[in-house]
């Protein structure tokens, strides 16, 4: 066990859903974390590796892909042996490690492997709700150095603000309420914990928020839906007009009228999340550069000075683009037949559909940076596809864990 007298603490905060341009949003009313960008490092450009929790939770911990993790999505497969995570690496080097998590990051995935305590509470307790003082009351007492790992669930759906916040001041939408909401509950984390702490702030994936609750688009999205994934019916083109007809409605929001929620796609608003670091050692800066999901827990590894080897690689200023690879293997496993591969590089995006007929998507995203519309550029799409990792196992060819009653629950299924 290495010396850790004088190591800090981490407390790596992860928000379900949280976009990364919501940190950016003047609609919305965020004093902590605009404090925390300003005096940590902050990555604008970093990509999740899945559009669902548990793939994206596991490669956040992991530091790398579904492929070698064996998370596969929401409900299959389980965290390999072969990988090591950041709370065996952590406790290897001295620390206690702690989780707070919730919705579907139950135990049966293995992600509370190496956790000294891995509690999995009911979503209805938020710091929100009665929970938030068990919660800051746990973060007081750990014993140090420690490494907390808390996710939350409040901007997650079925959103629900609190009374204070449902005005205009604090967004146009509820997700942004919530989310103005949650800034002040975030600093009372990061107050609950000692002052020689770093203190990462991330989102797992995005979310689909404009439309939400139009009627209209829930009629036409539950017709997409049932032709294209019961169906196997290709509705990209009808879908790209459709979307591109209703940019004209609704809050300026980078999204599509026919997408809701998370899981489904690889759109940039569902991929592209936040990453905050600040405390002992870090130096404030902005890494614009684009980086992965799969880069973060080498880069909290060398703040607090632990080695260990990780398929990512860490953040730092002046790093060059690196290839995001991505997959949407959520709601889109409907007949489990309908999940997606992407990568994104060079303002680009490659999207490829393992079981299914469909030609392959290619977006130039200098052009289109909504991706409301493909281009036929052969050769573009021969470079991108060259660039995605070897495929591995299919979702659907490894065991399906019994927790259909919590997604139930949690109105996964």
């Amino acid at each position: 066990m290495d010396d850790t007298t004088d190591s800090p603490n981490l407390l790596l905060v992860a928000v379900d859903c949280l976009r990364q341009d919501f940190l950016h949003r003047d609609a919305v009313d965020t004093p902590f974390l605009d404090a925390l960008r300003e005096r940590g490092l902050e990555c604008t450009e970093l990509y999740a590796t899945a559009t669902t929790t548990t793939p994206a939770v596991a490669s956040l911990l992991t530091g790398a892909y579904g492929e070698r993790n064996g998370i596969q999505s929401l409900r299959r497969g389980s965290l390999s042996e072969d990988v090591a995570s950041m709370p065996e690496i952590l406790g290897d080097a001295g620390y206690h490690t702690e989780a707070m998590a919730t919705g579907p990051l139950v135990p049966e995935t293995g992600l509370d492997r190496g956790f000294d305590r891995y509690d999995c509470r009911d979503r209805d307790e938020s710091m929100f709700s009665d929970w938030r003082e068990e919660g800051l009351e746990r973060l007081g007492e750990l014993p140090e150095p420690f490494a907390a790992f808390v996710h939350l669930w409040e901007i997650h759906e079925d959103v629900h603000v609190p009374a204070a916040f449902d005005s205009s001041e604090y967004g146009e939408t509820p997700y942004g309420r919530a989310f103005s909401a949650l800034d002040r509950e975030i600093e009372a984390l990061v107050d609950a914990v000692p002052d020689d702490t770093v203190v990462a702030v991330v989102g797992d994936h995005g979310e689909s928020i404009t439309h939400r609750n139009n009627p209209v688009r829930l009629l036409a999205k539950s017709v997409r839906d049932a032709v294209k994934y019961y169906g196997g019916v290709d509705t990209r083109g009808v879908v790209e007009r459709v979307n591109q007809y209703c940019e004209r409605f609704g809050p300026d929001v980078d999204d599509h009228f026919l997408e809701n929620g998370h899981g489904e796609n690889v759109f940039d608003f569902t991929t592209n999340v936040p990453f905050v670091l600040a405390g002992p050692g870090v130096e404030a800066d902005t890494v614009d550069a684009q980086v992965r999901q799969i880069d973060v827990l080498p880069t909290l590894l060398d703040a607090l000075g632990v080695e260990a080897e990780t398929d990512g690689d860490r953040i730092e200023p002046g790093v060059e683009d690196r290839v995001a690879y991505m997959r949407a293997c959520g709601a889109s496993l409907h007949r489990e037949r309908n999940w997606a591969r992407a990568v994104r590089y060079a303002d680009a995006k490659y999207v490829e559909y393992p079981e299914r007929d469909w030609a392959p998507g290619v977006y130039d995203l200098s052009e289109s940076p909504r991706e409301l519309e493909r281009v036929d550029d052969p050769d573009l799409e021969a470079e991108l596809r060259e660039r995605l990792p070897e495929r591995g196992v299919d979702p659907t060819d490894v065991e399906m864990l019994e927790i259909n009653e919590r997604l139930e629950d949690l109105g996964y299924l």
